[in-house]
């Protein structure tokens, strides 16, 4: 199944991991907030804020694919 999937870009929607969430914590909101979840790579344990409904990201620190 790895063999499948690699050398292949990803189906669905997805993108690259935050650092930190920018929707929490800020002090002007807009009426839509975006529902982001905090994630683990795999590769180096690094925390990446990804939005909810991606079914990918790639890490902000390594750059390691994760799928979720």
């Amino acid at each position: 199944m790895a063999d499948e999937k690699s050398g292949t870009k990803p189906d669905k929607e997805g993108g690259a991991g935050a650092e930190k969430d920018e929707a929490q914590g800020t002090e002007v909101e807009g009426r839509h907030r975006h529902h982001r979840m905090l994630y683990t790579c795999w590769r180096d344990g690094t925390g990446n804020y990804v939005h909810g409904d991606w079914s990918w990201f790639t890490c902000w620190r390594c750059g390691a694919l994760n799928y979720m």
